[in-house]
Formats: C-alpha cells, sequence, structure tokens
C-alpha cells in the first residue's frame, strides 16, 4: 500500500470527525453505497474514508473508496486505491474488474489487460466474467489498417474499405473464416450507409458485444454480432444467428435510438442499446447501473480509437 494513500486516507478521516459511533464493517459499507446511489459522493467518501482508517486490512473499504474516486473522475487517485483493494483481495473479480477499468481510464493499456485477465480467471459471476472480456476487448491495440472511412467510399475505394473492415473482423476474431469476414464486412458497411451510421461506431458495438463472433450468446440470452436480444429480434423480423440479418437488426435498432435521442447523443443511444430506451428515459440519462456505465464507455472509448485511424 503507498504511503501518499495512507497518508491521504488519514488526514481524511481526521476531517471527517470521530469514527467511535459511526457504524463500521458491513454496515458502513451499506451506508456508504446507499450514499452512492443518492449522488452524495462526498458523504461517501467520508464513510468510505472513515473505513479504512479503521479496518485497513478489509479490502471491501478500499474498493468502495476507489469507486467513488472512479465516479468523481479523479482517475489517478482511483487506481492507487483500488490498488491496495487487489493487494489484499488478489483473486477478486470484482475488485480486478474496477482496478483494469481504472487503470484503462489513465493510459496504462497493459497493466490494464494483465488485470482483466486475472478477473477473467478469477471466480466471479458470469455478469463480472463478460464485463472483463470486454475490457480486454477494448485495450487490444487497433490495428493500423489500409482505410477505415467513416463517408461512403467512390467505387474503387469501396473494395479497399471492404478489405479492410474484413481484416478488422478478423483481428479480433481470428476464427472467423475468411468468406465469412468478408461477409461480415460487407453487410456492416453496407447497412450503415443505409442507415446513415458510422460504420466505425458500429465496429466498436461489435466488438463489445460479441468480439465479431456471429453465434455466441450472452448469459441474458442475448444472441449473434450485435447481441440482439430474442423480442428484439422478432420485432425486427431478422433471424439473430445469420450473421448478415444480425448487423441489419443491430444497426436498424442503434439508428433508432439515435433518431429518439438524438445523433449528437451517442452515449445515449448506446445507453438505451443496452439497457433499454425506457431506461434512459426514466432516469433522463445514462442509467446508474455499472454494466451499462462501462458499456458506454467501452463502445465510446474503442470509437474514438478507430476515428484516429
Amino acid at each position: 500500500m503507498k504511503a501518499g494513500v495512507i497518508l491521504l486516507v488519514l488526514l481524511i478521516a481526521l476531517v471527517a470527525g470521530s469514527a467511535v459511533a459511526a457504524p463500521s464493517g458491513p454496515a458502513a459499507l451499506r451506508e456508504g453505497a446507499a450514499l452512492i446511489a443518492q449522488g452524495r459522493l462526498r458523504d461517501a467518501e467520508a464513510v468510505f474514508t472513515r473505513e479504512v482508517a479503521q479496518r485497513p486490512s478489509d479490502p471491501g473499504g478500499w474498493l468502495w473508496l476507489g469507486i467513488v474516486y472512479h465516479y468523481r473522475g479523479e482517475s489517478r487517485l482511483a487506481v492507487q486505491v483500488l490498488e491496495s483493494a487487489v493487494r489484499l483481495a488478489p483473486r477478486d473479480s470484482t475488485m480486478l474488474l474496477w482496478w483494469g477499468y481504472a487503470l484503462a481510464q489513465v493510459g496504462r493499456s497493459g497493466e490494464a489487460e494483465v488485470a482483466f485477465q486475472r478477473a477473467l480467471l478469477a471466480p466471479g459471476s458470469d455478469r463480472i466474467h463478460e464485463l472483463a472480456l470486454q475490457g480486454l476487448r477494448v485495450v487490444k491495440p487497433v490495428p493500423k489498417l489500409a482505410v477505415l472511412k467513416g463517408g461512403a467510399p467512390t467505387a474503387p475505394a469501396w473494395v479497399t474499405t471492404i478489405e479492410s473492415y474484413t481484416q478488422l473482423a478478423r483481428y479480433y476474431n481470428p476464427r472467423l473464416q475468411p468468406e465469412v469476414a468478408e461477409k461480415i464486412a460487407q453487410a456492416l458497411l453496407g447497412y450503415s450507409y443505409r442507415f446513415n451510421i458510422d460504420p466505425r461506431l458500429v465496429v466498436a458495438l461489435v466488438v463489445v458485444e460479441s468480439g465479431f463472433q456471429p453465434q455466441v450468446t450472452s448469459r441474458a440470452g442475448a444472441l449473434g454480432l450485435g447481441q440482439l436480444m430474442p423480442d428484439t429480434a422478432r420485432a425486427l423480423g431478422v433471424d439473430p444467428h445469420d450473421p448478415v440479418q444480425n448487423l441489419y437488426g443491430t444497426i436498424r435498432y442503434l439508428r433508432g435510438n439515435l433518431d429518439r435521442f438524438g445523433y449528437d447523443n451517442v452515449h445515449l443511444a448506446l445507453a438505451a442499446y443496452n439497457a433499454g430506451r425506457a431506461a434512459v428515459e426514466r432516469y433522463e440519462g445514462i442509467p446508474p447501473y455499472d454494466e451499462t456505465k462501462w458499456y458506454v464507455y467501452n463502445v465510446t472509448q474503442l470509437y474514438r480509437r478507430l476515428l484516429s485511424l
């Protein structure tokens, strides 16, 4: 545990006042988590800071304190605090997951990749393992390919663009046969141009959703490249097991979200893709679900990197 982090925690604990009458242990963690849910991050910070000062060997307090710093945008401090949690519980998949995302946010991609791999190998829920797998896909270096343009190319450039997107699909899923990858690239580009969506955004979504695996099924029953739920696929009139139809449904559904929330609100369209339009409307923004927040972060981060090529 780094001396600077310990000193910071002790100083804040002193400012927060006496901890004699305050709850500790599981009760303190529940109190702090409730404060986070209410958006009272300063109060939650005081609770968790006091907790780690009282119980420095309990990784739970360090985890929640790191989460507070993450929500406050203090990413470097979040990395240090979450590292303390991981040192105390090196095989806890939840702590490894949060640490991995904190590392990714400060640009330490190599260390983030190791953290996500450790989270995948550690005991944990399917949900945690799926989020770790998403993180691994996003921190993977983006290949430098010939053409990754958002606008519709001219006829000669179209062939080169298909080749680039074919290579990209096989980069994220090396098991794809070349002819299948080319078929996916043609469908992805064709439907993206048809529905006026940047194909690089669709690539980012598909990478996070499935890693370009056409037959993958999630723990919740979502299917195929864009991880369409069966009810959504039926409403769109597509067979989610067919990669071309799946991409048509994925892109059409994403276009509908953009129409609903505005093309400048890609983050809301993505949140609706993950959590449903009703949830975004109910919370008037990205719903307060960690899974949805990480999903939006993952897709938008990868999209930005694809834009920079």
